[in-house]
């Protein structure tokens, strides 16, 4: 997965524009997933002073390689410094499968240097990685028909739950200062339904399993004030398969009427009145 990180500095504050990876048209078509998902990776690239390319080292699936997508953009922007951060690295229980990832998501190369794996072995659980001349030909992936790692990373960080200050620091190191995006008066620049929309979808991504969420289309039917003052949402999600509604209504009803409620008791907090919203789950036609 790829976050990048637009890193320009508001009175030492950064702003983060975390996208959700990065995924190919033919997946998006193949899923119906909604074109922000494709599209907004590419956007926050074009807006990032700093790139953190975040790899989840305890998936033994897809921790071996940077996805071709990924590649792609980080070719297509090349000239935006970035980072690597391996993640959940208090997951493994052989740390020296670290050095095995290391080589291969950097290609043995970082900050233009052929990277020390003994030097970067023995800075775990320090989180930093650094970068000087190696000394062991055998760490570089140069030469290989199909590209694994990105050799222009400019530093390497090692995260777990218990550790994670250097990223932060240095985040903060490279952040640039910038003119305010909005006045100090403005708490968001969403609309209502755009709030709702998102807590909506935050429940969804929280309680729906693996892809399942992200194949699922929202579209607010009512938006209106109640008798009382009271405001009256109505929203149905759309799903592609009956698998898919079967999952999102729960048994007996209860998951879908348990994000209703979790929702609700959100959005009242948030607009500081009473909420009464509805979720209708329908088969996409």
């Amino acid at each position: 997965r790829m976050a990048s990180a637009d890193c320009r500095v508001r009175c030492r504050a950064l702003i983060l524009l975390d996208t959700p990876g990065i995924i190919s048209p033919i997946k998006q078509k193949r899923h119906h997933l909604e074109l922000p998902l494709l599209e907004d990776p590419w956007k926050s690239m074009k807006s990032a002073d700093l790139v953190v390319v975040l790899v989840d080292v305890s998936d033994k699936w897809t921790r071996g390689r940077l996805s071709p997508q990924v590649l792609q953009c980080l070719t297509q922007f090349s000239q935006v410094p970035s980072i690597l951060v391996l993640n959940k690295v208090d997951c493994l229980k052989q740390k020296s499968v670290l050095l095995e990832l290391t080589a291969a998501l950097t290609e043995g190369v970082v900050n233009g240097k052929k990277l020390n794996m003994r030097q970067a072995f023995r800075s775990y659980p320090g989180n930093h990685c650094s970068s000087p001349a190696a000394k062991d030909p055998n760490t570089q992936s140069v030469g290989k028909p199909q590209r694994t790692g990105w050799p222009h990373f400019q530093e390497i960080f090692m995260l777990s739950a218990l550790n994670q200050e250097d990223v932060k620091q240095y985040l903060l190191s490279q952040a640039q200062p910038g003119p305010w995006e909005f006045h100090s008066k403005v708490l968001t620049s969403q609309t209502p339904e755009e709030i709702c929309a998102n807590k909506i979808r935050e429940k969804l991504l929280e309680y729906l399993p693996e892809e399942v969420p992200y194949s699922v289309q929202q579209k607010t039917v009512i938006w209106e004030e109640g008798p009382s003052g009271e405001l009256v949402i109505q929203q149905n999600l759309l799903v592609p398969k009956e698998s898919h509604v079967r999952i999102l209504i729960g048994q007996k009803g209860h998951l879908i009427s348990q994000i209703a409620r979790e929702v609700g008791r959100d959005l009242m907090d948030i607009f500081l009145c009473d909420v009464h919203i509805r979720l209708s789950v329908k088969l996409l036609k």
